[in-house]
């Protein structure tokens, strides 16, 4: 790791660490959750007018204060490099800050960046399996069916083994476990974007033609900016996860909502 990407590393744990109580306090007064949803929201709405160093400026102030989300939002910013230099390690902190405040889909995002590696960040299969699992564990979806999709990939190669001629010795080894159990369908929400108007969330759901999937749209007020209108879309974790490919091939982010209610922030 260069010397540079060190120190970034240490500010970020550095103000993690100052701001852990805050973030970790039931008792937090509505004011300071009014000061993280300003910076929340300003940064996503800059980042749909790709302004994606502002959306960097504006998330890291609202993780700073405490935000899993955001730091999660960064971190998708340090993985793909918008609006800040592309650095899988700082990507891998600030998932980290995201799933030390309990944003399980940050265990999946830290998961799929271990598997497959970073700017800067050679890939680690065992840790990137260990954290699909902890997302997995606490019921995420995509990554259980991530988890499935590598099972379903291995046991090819599993069944070669098993029918090549074994040693004598080998013959009474013990059968392969079995593939584990396929996902009870379940309905996921997934945020699409942040609108000044009910009609441009409802144009932008027009335009974009998700197959599966039915809209909601939920009015937020975000202290000095006013109302804003979040377009979420609603269906089985399949649609969502096709919807994900294709956005990131594009360039665009895609956030589904797993802690607590998803129409809640």
């Amino acid at each position: 790791m260069n010397p540079c990407t060190q120190a970034r590393l240490i500010l970020v744990l550095a103000s993690f660490l100052a701001l852990a109580p805050l973030g970790g306090c039931a008792d937090a007064p509505p004011p300071m959750q009014t000061i993280r949803d300003h910076y929340f929201y300003g940064g996503l709405a800059a980042f749909h007018e790709d302004m994606h160093a502002e959306a960097a400026r504006q998330w890291q102030r609202a993780a700073e204060l405490g935000d899993g989300e955001a730091a999660r939002n960064l971190g998708h910013l340090y993985r793909q490099g918008l609006g800040v230099e592309a650095d899988g390690h700082m990507a891998a902190a600030w998932y980290q800050v995201a799933a030390d405040a309990g944003v399980v889909s940050a265990e999946y995002n830290l998961g799929m960046l271990y598997l497959r590696g970073g700017p800067g960040l050679p890939g680690d299969q065992a840790e990137g399996m260990r954290r699909l699992g902890k997302a997995a564990e606490a019921g995420y979806l995509p990554a259980k069916a991530e988890l499935e999709r590598l099972a379903a990939e291995a046991r090819p190669a599993a069944a070669a083994v098993a029918a090549a001629p074994a040693p004598a010795e080998a013959m009474a080894a013990a059968p392969l476990p079995p593939p584990p159990p396929a996902a009870e369908p379940a309905v996921v929400r997934m945020q699409i974007g942040s609108y000044r108007t009910k009609a441009a969330a409802e144009q932008d759901w027009k335009r974009l033609r998700l197959k599966g999937l039915s809209p909601e749209i939920v009015a937020n007020r975000v202290e000095g900016q006013g109302r804003w209108y979040r377009l979420v879309a609603v269906g089985p974790a399949e649609a969502v996860e096709a919807f994900c490919g294709s956005a990131q091939a594009k360039g665009m982010s895609c956030w589904s909502r797993s802690k607590g209610n998803p129409a809640a922030k």
